[in-house]
């Protein structure tokens, strides 16, 4: 069984680090917490960000089974529906997600569109590649973060640990 490699993406805007983890003998990977670029002065979207994944994986010559995001992001937006356009993959978040999407229609006003392709249950075991994958609920920052364990090697937690203090998480999202 192979170890899967980790690259690291940090986006300077919202201080958001993106991670592509791949089986280094298949080279199938997932791609984990995109970020969509966002002006606010001119209220328009960009690519910069999820155009240097892109760029990665091409070059790497990989193949995208999973674009994976570990919760509703407040501070960001996903870029994984652009990049399921250009690499492919599915995209999968907690199937608790719709709870979060309840609470931010109360403020913001109903979602009209549905982008994810995959809902996780609590302990749900996928693969990427062969790489053994299971969904964990990690419940805290949102009802419905979850975080992703690789091979027994490598966890993905999103917003639910948070350097230098490992041991403390946003708890402050709506709901």
């Amino acid at each position: 069984m192979s170890r899967p490699t980790v690259k690291a993406f940090f986006d300077n805007d919202t201080n958001t680090v993106s991670y592509v983890v791949t089986d280094p003998q298949t080279r199938h990977c997932a791609i984990v917490d995109s970020v969509l670029d966002y002006d606010p002065k001119a209220g328009r979207t960009h690519h910069d960000s999820a155009r240097q994944i892109v760029a990665y994986v091409k070059q790497e010559g990989l193949t995208v089974d999973w674009l994976l995001e570990t919760h509703v992001h407040a501070d960001h937006l996903s870029a994984a529906s652009y990049l399921r356009a250009e690499l492919g993959g599915r995209i999968g978040i907690s199937g608790r997600v719709m709870e979060v999407r309840c609470t931010l229609a109360d403020r913001y006003g109903p979602f009209q569109q549905r982008p994810y392709d995959h809902l996780f249950a609590t302990d749900e075991v996928f693969y990427i590649g062969p790489l053994r994958t299971q969904a964990l609920a990690v419940p805290g920052h949102t009802p419905a973060d979850i975080a992703y364990l690789v091979n027994d090697e490598v966890v993905f937690v999103g917003d639910t640990l948070f350097p230098p203090d490992v041991g403390t998480a946003r708890c402050d999202f709506p709901g």
